[in-house]
């Protein structure tokens, strides 16, 4: 039997899933692991000061671009946790957002003399930053793994990738509160990098963690 035949079997005269029923461990998870990563920051890492930080363009910078990348993140791993699920325009948003914020770090690059370039596009932390991102997604990652398993995903690297990816992101909007980069190329190419391998690590290790 195919496993959509299995799942109208199983869905056959069901009552309506309570309403939430997906998004409300979701995002609980994310708020769980979350905290958890803020903490890490605030008590390994340090916070920069934020009220200084508060009145800077690229402090903003970077939290809107990893903030937007939680959101279409966040709706593809509560499509992928249901039976069946497919990913919708997720992926799009995705990729419109990295294209973006590509785009904005070339501008910056073209624009910088080019004996400046590579100091502003590796910053003072990119041999950090990355592995970073990627070991502070890793509470997050896991709460969100404990959140899928009661739910009923059925593609599982890719519902994997996509919680991997939602950790990544959100890793790196806490790691800003530390991070004193201010580049646009710093953080298009570092930040994107450590949320990739979050996303590397979702997928080949979903496909194991969300069995049921």
């Amino acid at each position: 039997m195919r496993t959509d035949e299995l799942i109208g079997v199983l869905a056959k005269d069901a009552p309506p899933a309570p309403r939430g029923w997906v998004e409300r461990p979701i995002l609980l998870a994310m708020l769980g692991g979350g905290v958890v990563t803020f903490l890490v920051v605030a008590l390994w890492l340090g916070c920069q000061p934020l009220e200084a930080a508060l009145r800077q363009p690229w402090f903003w910078m970077k939290t809107t671009y990893t903030g937007l990348l939680v959101v279409p993140a966040a709706g593809l791993s509560m499509r992928l946790a249901r039976p069946g699920g497919r990913s919708s325009f997720a992926p799009l948003a995705i990729l419109a957002i990295l294209a973006i914020m590509a785009a904005i770090a070339a501008r910056q690059l073209f624009q910088t003399p080019a004996e400046h370039r590579l100091a502003v596009w590796l910053g003072a932390t990119w041999r950090v930053c990355s592995p970073l991102i990627l070991l502070l997604s890793v509470p997050i990652y896991a709460a969100l793994v404990l959140a899928l398993r009661t739910l009923a995903p059925t593609r599982l690297t890719q519902a994997g990738a996509a919680a991997g990816f939602l950790a990544g992101a959100l890793a790196a909007t806490i790691y800003g509160l530390h991070c004193p980069e201010q580049g646009a190329a710093f953080v298009a190419t570092w930040y994107s990098l450590g949320i990739l391998g979050a996303t590397a690590l979702g997928a080949v290790t979903g496909r194991l963690l969300l069995r049921w």
